[in-house]
């Protein structure tokens, strides 16, 4: 999933444009569930931009990658009438943006997941010791501006206004998709 490391929760798009040779970022989060029947914890992890992936590709590139298994269209731009459509390149400060925000998103889940293991682990020591946990967080977060548990995780405001600038940036994008 993360340079080439652990690849478990990876998309299918991830995984056909990594066999094709592509490097490709689909800025994620992750956020933990409770399983409503069984009751044990289940990781989930979502896009931050539904539906859009960076693809590191040259100028030629684009139609190779729009042969990809579950690619369906690519941002592009004519500069003038007579030109051919180019792709939409992402200035590289952006990329590493988004790639320092998926960091810091993960940092936080992993000390969430390590604070929730050890609430549970001093309630079975100590039966009693306190009430049921709230999901009373979950399901506010759920009706924020940006999607569930990203938006309750981002810890700057500077991050949440990054991450909606670039939405916005890729929805006027998506509206002159040929």
């Amino acid at each position: 999933m993360r340079e080439g490391h652990d690849r478990k929760g990876e998309s299918i798009i991830e995984r056909n444009l990594r066999n094709e040779g592509f490097e490709a970022f689909m800025p994620s989060y992750r956020i933990e569930v409770r399983h409503h029947r069984q009751g044990h914890w289940i990781e989930r992890r979502f896009p931050t931009f539904v539906g859009y992936m960076f693809v590191n590709i040259g100028p030629d590139d684009f139609r190779k990658v729009e042969e990809v298994n579950g690619v369906s269209k690519i941002l592009r731009f004519t500069t003038t009438f007579e030109q051919r459509p180019m792709p939409f390149a992402f200035p590289q400060e952006t990329i590493d943006r988004l790639r320092y925000i998926e960091w810091e998103q993960e940092q936080n889940f992993l000390l969430a997941r390590a604070r929730r293991q050890r609430e549970e682990e001093l309630d079975r020591e100590q039966p009693g010791r306190r009430g049921k946990p709230s999901t009373r967080r979950i399901k506010r977060a759920q009706f924020t501006e940006l999607r569930g548990g990203l938006a309750s995780g981002l810890q700057s405001s500077s991050s949440r206004v990054f991450i909606t600038e670039t939405m916005k940036t890729l929805g006027n994008l998506a509206g002159g998709v040929e």
